[in-house]
């Protein structure tokens, strides 16, 4: 049984790493099921999946909204009365029966993919398909680096940083409530941690095999149980496994002992969602933090030397000139190392779905750097495409890689 898995591209380009993907191949072949093949859109020619698919049994599609409007041009060319095509992922998670309503789509896994995907190569035939969450993240294999062909993205991070990355999980799963988020509808808000020894075992891995340079924890949020990050940063220090590593992480979670163990442990980098300096746009968020948390994360982290990225999310519905204002105060005092100014996107799965509003939204042009579908109740659009160049130009020497070229 031939089984092809594809990651679509977006029109922004990223080259995000299919370790989703990944663990799905490994999985499979856990259960012997080894013809397993991987195209991404964001380096392999339209042309040249279609024909590496035309033998194909099952083709599997994995599918942020953005990369739904690719994904389904592939899947029309390259569905047939003898494959099975099935997509999964936050999109389709959301909105399975929107998904199956396109003809070219036979089946769609909702949330976790691997034991949903061996079902499938097992011959279920449902049309929508999902399975008991895996309970002991251990049992999973780690995810098959060569077969989702990562020197591709640690080359594209080596031009872009000067440096060989790869990215791990260590858990699944987020408990906080942020109303911008749909993770959720994949992970659910119960976390899965994976044992400390396994998470080392793999970084080892990692690092050895891919020569690696620096390690991203991909997580919602790194290390949510402070006895695992602690244990975690214990263990990696005793196996001398010298490769720094960032995270992202909450302010209203880290303390100083976890910052110190931290800072032993290698971490060079941490990624907070600041998100905003308005306690009232906090608040209809949901984002569970308070200025004063925010402040003395900013300070501490940088009395030990952390590099701290703050992430900012213009856009809600009550948002006001004066509260980008209290924003963009708030950043001048907390002094980030790397700032990214991002626009709300209503993506299905999060608060600001209307199922009406947005039915056919062309999701392929919104991103979490941009879109035209969001306004609020007191800045329109433009208004607030405007704020973000302005707070982009300012804070120009700060600015993530991805807004560095916008004027």
């Amino acid at each position: 049984m031939k089984i092809v898995f594809i990651q679509p591209k977006t029109i922004f380009g990223n080259t995000w790493e299919a370790l989703n993907i990944g663990y799905m191949a490994a999985y499979l072949k856990e259960q012997g099921y080894s013809d397993t093949h991987f195209f991404s859109g964001f380096f392999d020619l339209d042309e040249m999946i279609i024909e590496e698919c035309k033998d194909a049994d099952i083709v599997g599609f994995s599918c942020t909204s953005p990369q739904m409007k690719h994904a389904l041009q592939l899947a029309e060319k390259i569905k047939n009365s003898k494959n099975w095509i099935v997509f999964g992922g936050v999109h389709p998670s959301v909105l399975p029966q929107d998904t199956l309503d396109n003809k070219c789509v036979d089946a769609v896994v909702v949330g976790e993919g691997e034991s949903a995907m061996l079902k499938i190569v097992q011959g279920d035939r449902s049309r929508i398909v999902q399975s008991p969450y895996i309970q002991d993240l251990d049992e999973l294999p780690f995810p098959d680096r060569l077969l989702i062909k990562q020197e591709r993205n640690i080359q594209q991070a080596y031009r872009d940083n000067n440096l060989r990355i790869a990215s791990i999980f260590s858990s699944r799963g987020c408990p906080f409530n942020c109303a911008f988020c749909a993770s959720h509808c994949v992970w659910t808000r119960r976390v899965r941690f994976r044992s400390v020894n396994n998470v080392l075992d793999e970084f080892t891995q990692v690092v050895k095999d891919l020569n690696i340079d620096f390690i991203k924890f991909s997580d919602d949020t790194f290390g949510l149980q402070k006895d695992w990050l602690i244990n975690f940063c214990q263990e990696k220090i005793k196996r001398n496994l010298n490769a720094p590593f960032g995270c992202n992480i909450r302010v209203n979670t880290a303390d100083r002992e976890i910052l110190e163990w931290l800072k032993k442990a290698g971490c060079k980098e941490l990624w907070a969602g600041v998100e905003s300096g308005s306690p009232k746009i906090l608040e209809e968020m949901n984002k569970g933090i308070d200025i004063e948390q925010v402040k003395w994360f900013f300070a501490i982290t940088k009395e030990m030397g952390f590099f701290r990225r703050a992430y900012i999310l213009l856009g809600m519905p009550n948002e006001t000139k004066n509260d980008i204002k209290m924003t963009e105060d708030l950043i001048d005092k907390i002094e980030p190392d790397m700032v990214g100014f991002t626009i709300l996107a209503p993506y299905p799965g999060t608060s600001f779905y209307d199922p009406v509003r947005h039915k056919n939204a062309d999701w392929s042009l919104v991103d979490e750097y941009g879109n035209n579908l969001v306004e609020g109740k007191y800045l329109t659009n433009v208004e607030l495409v405007a704020e973000q160049k302005r707070l982009v130009k300012k804070y120009k020497d700060i600015i993530t890689y991805r807004q560095k070229n916008i004027s």
